[in-house]
């Protein structure tokens, strides 16, 4: 099986091709196509908490890095990387893609996006019109990486999550009580729609490329028409947010170089290990990027996402480093060290 799921992503991505591109204040977006079509049905997130189908919650013993998920419905449930789930003792946001088999329990990975709190607010979790900002979604996705090769298993660096919010926090004077990166979403919001209807999703796209100020900074490609028409809203956000504190440089960026882009991710090395969910996920590691990919049902890829290699991250902030008593610091390490 592990061997067959990275065969069909192989013969996926050498499907993709660049359909059009849509340039504003420094972000460029390509639109990407595959001629590969996916019978394979399912309902997202959103979808399932809207009818009352999907129940997530913490743990038992509730511990930071893991949270249930409760599918009573007939249909299996996508939840991508990088989606925030708000509520219960503090807000996450979801390490890898998954799928959850109809009328199923299961645990999923999860890092936290809330610093400062380790209380109830609400029985359980709600979905968010957020996802992890770019930046901070590759953070994310970069550890997770790392983690399925050396740890075997799906969890992110904590502590660089924590970090880099807090250094979000300070360079968008964000005031946030729990240092929640929803407070971040919040405040920029007015500034956000200004771009609804910026970035239009085109007829028969399943994905994109992204580009910020010339530079390719990632990629999310969905197995059919209708989940991307369904999420890229929210990942269109998270790039909208990272081009609101960057300092616009007028550097284009030609179709070729996506199409490079695309060429040198095929020859990247897969590995796959079972999905907590239904399937496996992929880790994608190459010359060029880094990403997972959610292969279902031996020849169907919902969801790839990769990231381009650049340099160093973010610095800490000094907040980061005087935050030591923060309940959510202290429930990690107890469940983690």
């Amino acid at each position: 099986m592990e061997v067959k799921s990275q065969a069909t992503l192989l013969r996926f991505l050498k499907s993709l091709t660049v359909g059009g591109r849509t340039d504003k204040d420094g972000l460029s977006v390509f639109s990407l196509k595959s001629n590969i079509k996916s019978v394979y049905e399912y309902i997202t997130l959103d979808e399932a908490i809207a009818k009352n189908t999907l129940v997530v919650e913490e743990m038992g013993s509730a511990i930071v890095p893991l949270i249930r998920v409760v599918n009573t419905g007939k249909e299996d449930v996508f939840i991508m990387d990088g989606e925030e789930l708000v509520g219960a003792k503090q807000n996450r946001i979801v390490n890898i893609s998954l799928m959850v088999p109809k009328e199923s329990t299961i645990s999923i990975p999860v890092s936290c996006v809330e610093e400062g709190r380790w209380r109830h607010t609400s029985d359980k979790f709600y979905s968010s019109p957020n996802i992890s900002y770019a930046t901070l979604r590759k953070i994310q996705k970069d550890s997770v990486v790392e983690s399925m090769k050396t740890r075997e298993n799906f969890q992110a660096n904590q502590q660089k999550v924590w970090n880099n919010v807090c250094h979000r926090m300070a360079t968008s004077k964000t005031n946030s009580p729990t240092s929640a990166m929803s407070d971040i979403y919040e405040k920029e919001k007015p500034r956000i729609e200004e771009y609804r209807d910026a970035f239009p999703i085109r007829e028969g796209q399943i994905g994109a490329v992204f580009a910020i100020n010339g530079e390719i900074f990632g990629m999310d490609v969905f197995d059919i028409e209708s989940t991307c028409k369904k999420i890229m809203p929210k990942i269109i956000r998270s790039y909208v947010l990272e081009i609101l504190s960057k300092e616009k440089v007028k550097k284009n960026i030609k179709i070729g170089e996506i199409e490079t882009f695309l060429s040198d991710i095929v020859e990247s090395g897969f590995e796959a290990k079972k999905s907590p969910g239904k399937g496996m996920n992929v880790s994608i590691t190459g010359r060029r990027g880094n990403g997972t990919s959610l292969v279902v049902v031996e020849d169907t890829v919902v969801h790839t996402s990769i990231f381009a290699k650049s340099g160093p991250e973010e610095p800490k902030t000094p907040e980061v480093l005087s935050r030591i008593s923060y309940p959510s610091i202290r429930r990690y390490r107890q469940t983690n060290e």
